[in-house]
């Protein structure tokens, strides 16, 4: 891994850490440990990025992105790469939101309680049952029998218990012939594989990538009285993947939250655009997704019963045109919105954050 993506990891690994949020939440120390967070994160980008200029980068310069750093809270790659802060006035920079200054905002003003509900999935899946509609198990707590009926019943998809953006996914089919299932069953058992029914979605979206469940991701913003959808954007796979995750090779594109329209073209995590999906030929943009009241509607309340303030819900209109949840994320990728829409979002998101939850960002 580059270093670029390692600070992008280590970032991001802060963000999912259930124990270090449960302690600090716990403790009531929240805004002393963002605020040092931020300060520990700022020494660490600066050092990463004093590397990439010494080493060559020709984006820009050390002392712009120090300022940059500074008042914006950006690290190299939102900078150099993703942002091209570089070209951009000051007005433009002020527009957009940093991966830090979310990671801030997530630390300070989380709901401690959700986090390890929304990183482990058997939890996930046990706690929102009403929202589910497929069958699972968890292999550690599943006989070997009850394993062997749902992999010879279903087509089912496997995923660690506890990893994110699409990491360690395979998929079981029920006519493949495996020698030795008592081999598959223990190394799930050993691995805290959570094995799931393959869902089938509506066929407005399989038609994109019919090899992939193609999902949706709904980003809302809310508090225990009131809740609205931010943003959507729907994810699909492309040639042989199973997975739609933008980090695992897939494509996304932006979803008007208003009416369910997509907005933009597609866009993969390598910066390439697709005006329609290379596989099937179908265009992004103007493309309606069904059931989009509905999937509005359960995500606010959903949002509401869970009082988190920022919330990422990944969703799928399954075949009986019923809105089902895979999972939830504590902090969604608004830098992957911010480099598919071109600008920044900070000045809409921060005035929803404050209408809804009475937080005031700057």
């Amino acid at each position: 891994m580059s270093s670029k993506g390692k600070i992008h990891s280590f970032m991001l690994g802060i963000v999912y850490s259930p124990w270090v949020n449960q302690l600090i939440s716990r403790a009531g120390g929240q805004r002393l440990y963002a605020e040092f967070l931020v300060r520990q994160t700022k020494k660490r980008l600066l050092a990463e990025a004093e590397k990439e200029f010494e080493g060559g980068a020709s984006s820009g310069s050390f002392d712009d992105y120090k300022q940059a750093l500074e008042k914006h809270w950006v690290s190299y790659l939102e900078y150099a790469e993703m942002y091209k802060f570089y070209n951009k006035s000051e007005e433009e920079r002020s527009e957009y939101v940093s991966l830090l200054k979310m990671i801030y905002f997530y630390r300070r003003y989380n709901n401690g309680s959700v986090l390890p509900v929304f990183r482990d999935k058997q939890r996930f899946l046990k706690k929102y049952s009403k929202y589910i509609y497929r069958k699972w198990l968890f292999a550690p707590e599943a006989t070997f029998e009850q394993f062997t009926e749902l992999i010879t019943r279903y087509d089912c998809i496997v995923k660690p218990c506890d990893e994110a953006r699409g990491k360690g996914v395979f998929k079981i089919y029920k006519e493949d012939d495996y020698q030795d299932k008592r081999a598959l069953y223990e190394s799930c058992v050993k691995n805290r594989m959570v094995v799931e029914q393959c869902i089938e979605s509506c066929d407005e979206l399989k038609v994109f990538h019919p090899k992939s469940l193609n999902t949706l991701r709904v980003v809302t913003v809310g508090s225990k009285e009131k809740a609205c959808v931010f943003s959507g954007v729907f994810r699909v796979g492309v040639g042989d993947s199973v997975v739609d995750n933008t980090h695992a090779g897939g494509i996304s594109a932006q979803i008007n939250p208003h009416d369910g329209t997509i907005e933009t073209d597609g866009a993969d995590s390598k910066g390439n655009r697709y005006v329609c999906h290379p596989d099937s030929g179908i265009q992004f943009q103007g493309y309606t997704i069904p059931q989009w009241n509905a999937i509005v509607e359960n995500c606010c309340e959903l949002a509401k019963e869970t009082d988190n303030p920022i919330t990422g819900w990944d969703v799928v209109i399954n075949n009986q045109r019923e809105v089902e949840f895979i999972e939830a994320n504590f902090g969604p990728d608004l830098d992957v919105m911010q480099v598919r829409y071109g600008h920044g979002v900070k000045k809409q998101l921060f005035a929803l954050i404050k209408e809804f939850c009475g937080i005031e960002m700057n």
